[in-house]
């Protein structure tokens, strides 16, 4: 089974259609219902962020989790700079993209742990690792995506479970539609390749990890060249 978290937004929702095809696939969603997509796609409403509503969550699928493989996509990002940035903003960033994936791996981790299999894969990205202004809480929950994937890597790496993260660049679809049209232009520029991702390279990437079985701990980006 794929669980997918974030399951509402563009790339998200791209996911769950395409895997769907394949895998018995669950979405879940906090703010809005998903697109209508495959009807044998379950979706679930889970606040990430709530560790009471995530165990919930699992223990409402637990009968169904075999080869379970959890995709942690569910993030939101609000822009300020460091002096600026209220406290409330800073946690709800944190929770959401950094606490969430924790949460979700740990309780999916004891059903992995004993079947003695399991794919997890953290959606960081490159904003967390080369620093843009007004970003802090954003970058700050990205960067720690990468710890938090090597350590549960080297954790569980003997239960043949692998821990792997994506990071992304500028794509398609997801929060780069937030920006006008000439912040878009300015963005594009930046990219060596001019061009933003298409989905269709990040579904690739998920296959190609999940039928890896000697890939943990790495992080692989997907920026187009951008450094």
């Amino acid at each position: 089974m794929v669980v997918v978290t974030g399951a509402s937004g563009g790339l998200g929702s791209y996911l769950v259609e395409h895997l769907s095809v394949d895998f018995e696939v669950v979405g879940t969603y906090y703010s809005h219902m998903p697109p209508a997509i495959p009807k044998a796609v379950g979706f679930y409403r889970v606040d990430v962020t709530d560790a009471e509503c995530v165990v919930q969550f699992v223990n409402e699928i637990a009968g169904r989790l075999q080869k379970v493989i959890l995709i942690n996509l569910a993030g939101i990002s609000i822009d300020g700079m460091t002096h600026k940035m209220s406290e409330q903003v800073w946690d709800r960033v944190l929770d959401t993209n950094l606490k969430g994936a924790f949460l979700m791996s740990r309780s999916l981790l004891r059903f992995m742990r004993e079947q003695q299999w399991g794919r997890i894969i953290n959606f960081s990205s490159v904003v967390g690792q080369i620093g843009i202004p007004g970003t802090v809480a954003y970058s700050a929950s990205k960067a720690g995506l990468f710890g938090l994937t090597r350590t549960m890597a080297a954790e569980n790496a003997s239960k043949n479970i692998t821990v792997n993260a994506l990071a992304l660049g500028y794509f398609e679809v997801g929060m780069i539609n937030v920006l006008g049209p000439e912040t878009k232009e300015l963005v594009r520029a930046t990219i060596p390749m001019k061009r933003f991702g298409h989905p269709s390279d990040v579904e690739r990437a998920v296959r190609f990890l999940i039928e890896s079985d000697y890939i943990t701990g790495s992080i692989i980006n997907m920026n187009g060249g951008l450094h």
